[in-house]
């Protein structure tokens, strides 16, 4: 008998003893299950910057979880060794249940849980039982993924969890022949996310040699066109089987010059020494301040959500 993974927009449909394209789901005695349950290969407080979100909880920490897996082979992958198959592993460290990451989140004082680092749509059954228990004791929950839904995952998840990183890595080319997957399921996520008011911020790692001004640009319009407000462009460096030389500043400057006119309202340079403060789009003033530097705060022009000088509410979840 055969069974289908709905987890994501590959529909992997597999035998007894079969794994997905994510090495992570299959099946096991007629059931379809998630490998290494629990397991977790990463545990970390970090700021929300890191994730990138700049527009949510801004200057919390945030306490971020990942289990091995992801259904996307990028050549350039940063986190390689716990997402690609070759380098799985069953580990050796007993599953961690979801109250006790709720109690460790709420000890070390962090306001949100993070699933992140690999990808989580792979192991979202055990993000789904984490995020439930967090939003019981009032934390929030943050999504970090490369967006390959499928429709009844991203119907499972809008509910339990309230902000979203999702990654837009380039156009549909770039994605079969770099990352062996597609952008059309990543950019119905956002779309459908956007439209029912999640809180969504999106990432393009940019490579010299595969984003040009063009790409960005095509980007930045259907990212517009979906109401995209909030646009990280990071600095690619040479990881896992990707050679090219690492993005230069240089290039990052032209790009968000390029962008600058376009209708996305906050675009922010990631891995970079390009300033990343937060001004009005509106009448320009400093609203938080520049994130290469701690502690992020905000500034005086900014109370309650809106910029003071123009009174306008400014997009993003903000601590009171």
């Amino acid at each position: 008998m055969k069974i289908s993974c709905d987890f994501c927009y590959h529909r992997c449909t597999l035998e007894e003893g079969q794994s997905g394209l994510c090495s992570v789901r299959m099946v096991r005695q007629g059931e379809l299950v998630t490998q290494a349950y629990g397991q977790l290969v990463a545990l970390a407080v970090d700021p929300v910057e890191k994730k990138p979100l700049y527009h949510f909880l801004p200057g919390s920490k945030t306490l971020s979880l990942a289990m091995y897996g992801c259904n996307l082979h990028c050549n350039f992958c940063q986190n390689y060794t716990i997402s690609q198959p070759s380098f799985m592993q069953n580990p050796a460290a007993e599953p961690v249940d979801g109250p006790a990451l709720v109690s460790l989140a709420m000890e070390r004082k962090c306001p949100s849980i993070s699933f992140t680092y690999s990808e989580p749509l792979v192991w979202q059954d055990y993000m789904l039982e984490v995020a439930s228990l967090a939003k019981a004791k009032g934390l929030a929950t943050i999504m970090v993924t490369n967006g390959t839904f499928s429709e009844e995952a991203l119907n499972r998840i809008f509910p339990l969890i309230d902000a979203y990183n999702i990654d837009l890595k380039g156009d549909e080319q770039f994605y079969r022949r770099v990352c062996k997957g597609s952008a059309k399921p990543v950019l119905d996520a956002i779309e459908y996310l956007v439209h029912r008011k999640a809180h969504v911020e999106v990432t393009t790692m940019v490579m010299e040699s595969e984003h040009d001004t063009a790409h960005i640009l095509t980007l930045a319009n259907q990212l517009a066109v979906r109401g995209v407000q909030v646009w990280h462009l990071s600095r690619y460096f040479p990881r896992y089987l990707a050679t090219e030389k690492a993005t230069s500043e240089t290039y990052m400057k032209q790009l968000l010059d390029a962008v600058s006119s376009s209708p996305i309202e906050y675009v922010y340079a990631g891995n970079s020494e390009q300033k990343q403060a937060t001004c009005c789009p509106y009448c320009n003033s400093l609203l938080i301040s520049d994130r290469r530097y701690v502690p992020v705060h905000p500034e005086k022009a900014f109370v309650g959500g809106r910029c003071s000088r123009c009174n306008r509410q400014i997009y993003g979840r903000w601590t009171s």
